[in-house]
């Protein structure tokens, strides 16, 4: 919205300060709205909004989004990044994140905001209009010419810390860059010191804390640089650049996450099967089809049967077609243990949410329940919007329990349901946060119960036992996992399915698994380390949306 005549008086009589009341009413006016908040089909909260409304009025859209993790930040970038579309203010962006967070950057701005983004894979896709890519792949030199040879209006930096030091070549990437609006999205804008936050306003807005030296001898009151005087300046500068919300002022506390594991033995003829299966990855050259056959593994025999029988029609291979072949008959004469730990959980509780990757296993699921005498929805992708809602109604209504993929379970709110079962589970911790969110989120009012269904000594489980014990994503608040993970330089399935081609037998992939955890250990720790840091030094100021 831009300012139009009758904003002002007709005449130039009056005095100065009815001018700028005349002025401050005009600015109220456009303050008062977005256009954006009609345009997209979700509903933002409302200290995301006043966000979008104070980066964009205030800080001319280059800023550092620096909430909390679990407020939103994605949601505050998409409504910035859609505003200025709408207005015709920008006509190119470029988004950088961590290569774990390439694609849900992608799916989240079409679902949520209606924006058709190209996932940058080659050179020539940086002359797309609006680009996402990892910020790894973008400052390599074959990538590196094509990013910063061009012109973009707006630049959004996910996971905007590691790209702080100005000796890495994610800074200078980025200083390169000829963008006329950047947003900087992280909740820990400091790691260590407080020369971190100059770094990144010095790529923002060169020059608004002068020289690095002067910086320093203005605001440091140690030599590290982790505490702080001359507050109310330093809390004046970085409110030219910087908001901040905190989960407490904006959140009253979600209910609390149980979260129980339970555990089927794998015996005869179906650990036979899953040890062919492995034997078959080892020799595998093809990551997907590692990855789709060792969770099928633990998801069904009768997916994993389906998955063979499509297999061998396309193989032309001997070998190939031999192994695919005993996978099949062996599929087909295995027992599903998992079944009956289902339905010992099933009776313990009076209904909920079943998620599951496959549509076979679905059925399958669907099937045996029905078979018990419970009621029973299923919920999929291939399903039309009318069915989805309707299914849903019933489900409201009647409960019992509703079987959903994951392509059909995004976008479902479901916080009227406080029971999640996840039947298999998926490798990218990222999809397992989403399903928790389909009950733990904004309205849910009881305490919710995520129960795990496992496979003894298998991949599954390992996985399971890194994502509850060494990153801790049952009990996260939402996007603390994406942080974390954001550090890796290489996606997580990807990691563990490198793990299974390179592993010789169970007990070597074992041993490689839990190096893998341990690393994420670390990695939580240091992160851990690195909120506590942020804590205690933006503590000493408000840069929230009420506080500037």
């Amino acid at each position: 919205m831009k300012l139009v005549v009758e904003d002002f008086p007709e005449t130039l009589s009056g005095t100065l300060e009815g001018y700028i009341a005349a002025l401050n009413k005009a600015r109220r006016r456009i303050h008062e709205e977005l256009l954006v908040i009609n345009s997209v089909p979700i509903k933002p909260m409302s200290h995301q909004i006043e966000v979008a409304k104070k980066v964009i009025y205030d800080m001319d859209c280059r800023a550092i989004l620096g909430d909390e993790v679990g407020l939103g930040k994605t949601i505050e970038a998409g409504l910035i990044l859609k505003e200025k579309i709408l207005r015709d203010e920008v006509s190119s962006a470029l988004i950088l994140a961590p290569a774990s967070l390439v694609q849900q950057w992608k799916t989240e701005l079409e679902e949520k905001f209606n924006m058709n983004f190209t996932i940058a894979t080659s050179p020539e896709e940086f002359m797309e209009r609006f680009v996402v890519a990892s910020i790894h792949l973008a400052k390599r030199e074959r990538y590196r010419n094509s990013v910063v040879g061009r012109s973009w209006d707006m630049v959004v930096v996910d996971e905007a810390h590691h790209v702080r030091n100005p000796k890495t070549q994610n800074y200078r990437l980025l200083r390169e860059l000829n963008s006329k609006f950047m947003l900087l999205l992280t909740a820990t804008p400091v790691s260590n010191s407080l020369k971190e936050i100059y770094y990144l306003g010095d790529l923002l807005r060169p020059g608004i804390f002068g020289t690095y030296r002067e910086f320093e001898s203005l605001y440091f009151s140690d030599k590290k640089g982790q505490s702080i005087k001359n507050q109310e300046e330093l809390r004046r500068k970085l409110s030219e650049i910087m908001v901040r919300n905190r989960r407490r002022d904006v959140f009253v506390d979600f209910t609390e996450r149980v979260v129980k594991t339970h555990v089927a033995r794998m015996e005869g003829k179906e650990r036979d099967l899953y040890d062919l299966i492995l034997d078959f990855l080892r020799s595998e050259e093809n990551k997907l089809r590692v990855i789709s056959y060792a969770k099928a593994a633990t998801s069904s025999p009768r997916t994993v049967a389906k998955m063979a029988w499509k297999a061998l029609k396309r193989e032309e291979n001997l070998y190939g077609r031999e192994a695919l072949l005993k996978i099949y008959r062996a599929a087909m004469d295995s027992p599903f243990t998992k079944l009956e730990l289902l339905k010992k959980v099933a009776e313990s509780v009076e209904g909920g949410v079943i998620f599951t990757t496959y549509l076979e296993t679905m059925h399958e699921i669907d099937d045996f329940l029905q078979d018990y005498g419970y009621h029973v929805l299923t919920y999929h992708g291939g399903m039309s919007r009318e069915e989805k809602s309707r299914t849903i109604e019933e489900f409201k209504k009647k409960r019992g329990f509703l079987i959903a993929t994951d392509s059909g379970g995004e976008g479902l709110n479901l916080q009227f349901e406080n029971v999640m079962i996840n039947f298999d589970l998926p490798w990218n911790p990222m999809r397992v946060e989403q399903r928790i969110g389909r009950i733990h989120r904004i309205g849910q009012v009881r305490d919710v119960y995520v129960v795990n269904l496992a496979y003894e000594d298998t991949i599954e489980e390992h996985i399971l036992r890194i994502l509850d014990k060494k990153i801790n994503l049952f009990r996260s608040v939402v996007g603390e996992v994406d942080a974390i993970l954001g550090s890796l330089e290489r996606n997580f399935e990807s990691i563990i399915a490198d793990i299974i081609m390179k592993s010789r037998d169970r007990a070597e992939m074992a041993t490689r698994l839990d190096m893998l955890g341990d690393d994420l250990e670390k990695i939580r720790s240091r992160y851990e380390r690195s909120m506590e840091i942020n804590d205690s030094i933006f503590s000493q100021f408000n840069l929230g949306i009420g506080g500037v």
